[in-house]
């Protein structure tokens, strides 16, 4: 489950670049619910590994392209 979040992540970081262009040196700030990512309700269903998933699948790329999370 968590290694399919992970490529969710990093295609929909890579769609959200080819649309929003960001230059080096910008900050993205993402806001999301571990709770709906795993199918609960906000706040209901929190999940760390859940979190660390996106984390992984978006910060390597971010990093790459010297885009601050």
């Amino acid at each position: 489950m968590y290694s399919n979040i992970v490529e969710q992540s990093k295609s929909m970081i890579e769609e959200f670049l080819s649309v929003v262009p960001m230059r080096e040196g910008e900050i993205l700030v993402i806001g999301c619910s571990s709770s709906e990512i795993v199918g609960e309700t906000i706040g209901k269903g929190s999940d760390f590994n859940a979190a660390k998933a996106v984390f992984e699948g978006i910060a390597p790329i971010l990093r790459e392209k010297g885009i601050f999370l």
